[in-house]
């Protein structure tokens, strides 16, 4: 093996170790700081930056990328990488406040110097990540999913392992903060874990397979019922109707999300006699209120799934046309009803889905109001900084300063819009939005190019579910930079594996042979996982200690 074969090997289980430390560590990582955004902010920004730093210094000194992995002439993605950092950039400086937008300080510490690092970030994962590394980070996800889900409960009925936390914001309501953090935190979170965990799941094959994916995704199951937050069933729904749509949609896969939906409703049914019977804090999400059916819910799933495994005896039939066609009614459908509850006088009530189909200033616990004082924000701002944005982080000085006198105490505590579209419209204005659906686009459009290969469905599953949890929802450094690592993370499975010379002059398309999307067997997990994800929870336990050093002013 020659030197630049094994400075690549290190650079290779370098990006593997950064990817689990920031997927599977990093989540977990807090302490009883009550600034819960800072810690966060420091903690990720420090690990992003060293592993960055270390595989740049690697690929200086020898380790070079694959072939294709960063084709600057050729790729949009790359094109629009560079657009976003740069819009970032530019509005920064042209800043209502350029020190506060650089490090996010009038918001959620999602400024300047996050879309650098996750940049960076992107980067060293797309020149060097590995690709057949699915299905260990795949079980890595779901080992973290379970630890949040369950702390998240033990925090439901008031048992918080390490202290109360001191000056929250809001004191009485505490259920908007767990064992890890904000809600915030939580549901954004579970909506990119819970399609990687739940597809590993759909797609295991054999009875080991099944129960090693099947253990996280009962967990996730649980995820569904408790974290209070209508953003994540928002996500993995959409995300659920793209997986039914898809060439690959067969009776095996409904067999295994009938069992994903028997693992809710059993969770659901436990959480509403809890809630009945025992003391429990914190909201209740709509998707609990199945629990009052949670019994016939999870016989009726338990049929479906008897039905198909019996019924068909091995057999596999494919769905994605009943699967598209119902996709399209649910969509449809839910049009014509938000159509009708918003236009139509005397529409009749649809009881709790009023809070869902009718759009006002309390919608989604006064989100409308956010979204609508953002819009009015930013059509108040003159031509200049209607392109460019008043800077990241800047959504509370713009409003304050476009409404005056007249802001009510209501707009006084909103200093993110509640929707990252809306919020980069204002802050980076038109350009920063257009750069980031370039970006988003380029991504999903080479995904759909190559969905049949390792590794591509559960990734863009995972954005997508984000992508629509981020219409209701904050962009925070507490989950934003994860996100940035699963785009870069869909370019390397996408790229054809190395020696797959049929397959780098013709993508893999619907309907052709292609390797399954499925867990593999292989020898030895033990010792290939375990060195990097010990170098995992040490660089997270090394690079949050010294973050507090490095960033001490922000504290």
């Amino acid at each position: 093996m020659t030197q630049s074969q094994q400075l690549h090997k290190l650079a290779a289980r370098s990006a593997t170790a950064f990817l689990l430390a920031a997927l599977c560590v990093f989540p977990l990582y807090i302490d009883k700081f009550s600034n819960l955004g800072v810690v966060k902010f420091t903690g990720i920004c420090t690990l992003s930056w060293a592993f960055a730093l270390w595989l740049g210094a690697l690929a200086c000194v020898g380790a070079r990328p694959e072939p294709g992995r960063l084709p600057w002439k050729t790729d949009p993605a790359l094109w629009a990488l560079g657009a976003v950092t740069a819009s970032g950039v530019v509005s920064t400086v042209f800043s209502l406040s350029p020190g506060a937008s650089f490090w996010g300080l009038g918001g959620y510490y999602g400024g300047c110097m996050m879309v650098l690092f996750t940049a960076a970030g992107y980067l060293a994962v797309r020149a060097f990540a590995p690709q057949k590394i699915l299905n260990g980070l795949t079980f890595c996800v779901g080992v973290t999913t379970a630890l949040v889900t369950v702390l998240y409960v033990l925090n439901i009925f008031n048992i918080d392992l390490i202290g109360t936390y001191a000056d929250t914001a809001v004191v009485e309501r505490a259920q908007f903060f767990s064992t890890l953090g904000q809600k915030n935190f939580c549901s954004g979170f579970m909506a990119f874990a819970l399609p990687l965990v739940f597809y590993a799941f759909l797609v295991a094959r054999g009875p080991r397979h099944t129960v090693f994916y099947g253990i996280p995704a009962f967990f996730g199951g649980l995820a569904l019922a408790v974290v209070d937050a209508e953003g994540l069933m928002l996500g993995v729904g959409v995300a659920a109707l793209v997986l039914i749509c898809q060439k690959n949609f067969t009776t095996r896969t409904l067999r295994r999300l009938a069992v994903i939906g028997a693992f809710f409703f059993f969770h659901a049914g436990w959480m509403q006699y809890m809630r009945t019977h025992v003391y429990t804090q914190g909201g209740k999400p709509m998707l609990a209120a199945l629990g009052h059916v949670a019994q016939r819910g999870f016989v009726v799933c338990l049929v479906v799934w008897a039905a198909l495994y019996f019924g068909l005896r091995g057999r596999e039939l494919p769905l994605y046309r009943p699967g598209r066609v119902l996709a399209g009614g649910i969509v449809a459908g839910a049009a014509v009803l938000t159509l009708l509850a918003n236009c139509v006088p005397g529409f009749p009530s649809l009881g709790r889905l009023d809070d869902v189909l009718i759009f006002n200033d309390n919608w989604g616990t006064y989100r409308g109001t956010a979204w609508r004082i953002t819009v009015e924000s930013w059509l108040a701002q003159p031509v200049w900084r209607k392109l460019l944005g008043v800077g990241p982080g800047m959504m509370h000085t713009a409003v304050a300063d476009w409404a005056g006198a007249g802001i009510t105490d209501r707009m006084k505590t909103f200093y993110a819009a509640h929707n990252e579209y809306l919020e980069l419209l204002l802050t980076t204005g038109v350009a920063g939005l257009a750069a980031w659906l370039w970006f988003v686009i380029a991504h999903l459009r080479r995904a759909a190019q190559s969905w049949l290969r390792p590794g591509v469905a559960p990734v863009t599953l995972a954005l997508v579910s984000y992508l629509a949890h981020a219409v209701i929802s904050i962009r925070v450094s507490m989950i934003f930079p994860e996100i940035m690592l699963l785009f870069a993370l869909l370019q390397v499975f996408c790229l054809p594996e190395q020696g797959d010379t049929a397959a780098e002059k013709t993508p893999a398309k619907y309907g052709k042979k292609a390797k399954p999307d499925g867990p593999a067997d292989h020898h030895g997990l033990a010792r290939q996982w375990l060195p990097p994800i010990l170098a995992a929870v040490v660089m997270m336990a090394v690079c949050g200690a010294a973050s507090r050093v490095i960033f001490g002013f922000l504290y």
